[in-house]
């Protein structure tokens, strides 16, 4: 059973926290998001429907709307607080016209609507593998036109292997060299400890293809972080 609940633990402070925290503690945070716009740039037209699964405070958007003036975007997040977050920072940018945000889970978009891509970027970890990662990405498979990518990213691993352990430590002496507080870093240990479910990249490629997805390709790592680009069947 999953105790994890996104509505508490991304609360009205963690939110107003969270582009700032997110960059110090996460390696490779900026340049997940540059290639994942420039894999979408690459396979996608002038004019395109975007759907953001986990929109959070909005950087998806902020990267990728101003380069592209013909991109619509719909994110879906099931805290609302960092919705609050995303629609002032959103706001202020001048791009909500673009973004619909949907406050819930893909259950709560209409059946029918096709987007061209998705991303879903550090969300699925924290679902367990009992059937709920699986649920999560054929729902966004249901959702995309045939032949569109998602661009999926999370913490992943087989957590008893030495080479799990051996990332492990290496991103924590990471998170120290970049100057952040020991205590922190120790809540953050523990909140991947209770709230991460790792599987391993073999597995991922599984989901994905019972998914729906028929072409998977491992496009970033940074320690126990992964990127992939698949293709909706």
């Amino acid at each position: 059973m999953n105790d994890f609940d996104p509505k508490q633990h991304f609360h009205d402070q963690r939110a107003k926290r969270y582009d700032d925290t997110v960059r110090k503690v996460i390696p490779g945070y900026e340049t997940l998001h540059a290639m994942a716009q420039f894999l979408l740039e690459d396979m996608l037209g002038d004019n395109a429907h975007l759907l953001i699964v986990g929109i959070g405070t909005g950087e998806e958007v902020e990267r990728l709307a101003p380069q592209h003036p013909g991109w619509r975007f719909t994110g879906v997040d099931p805290s609302q607080a960092m919705l609050d977050q995303a629609r002032e920072r959103l706001g202020q940018a001048g791009l909500l016209a673009r973004t619909d945000m949907v406050c819930g889970t893909l259950d709560n978009l209409e059946s029918s609507k096709r987007f061209d891509a998705a991303t879903c970027l550090l969300v699925m970890h924290f679902l367990p593998d009992d059937g709920a990662k699986e649920s999560l990405l054929s729902g966004i498979a249901k959702h995309l036109k045939p032949g569109g990518p998602l661009l999926l990213a999370d913490l992943h691993g087989t957590s008893d292997s030495p080479r799990f352990a051996r990332m492990l430590a290496a991103w924590t002496r990471w998170q120290l060299a970049h100057n952040i507080d020991p205590v922190e870093v120790e809540k953050g240990l523990k909140h991947v400890a209770r709230d991460i479910h790792f599987v391993a990249e073999t597995r991922l490629f599984k989901l994905l293809h019972h998914a729906g997805f028929a072409t998977v390709e491992h496009f970033h790592q940074a320690f126990l972080f992964g990127g992939w680009l698949a293709v909706r069947e």
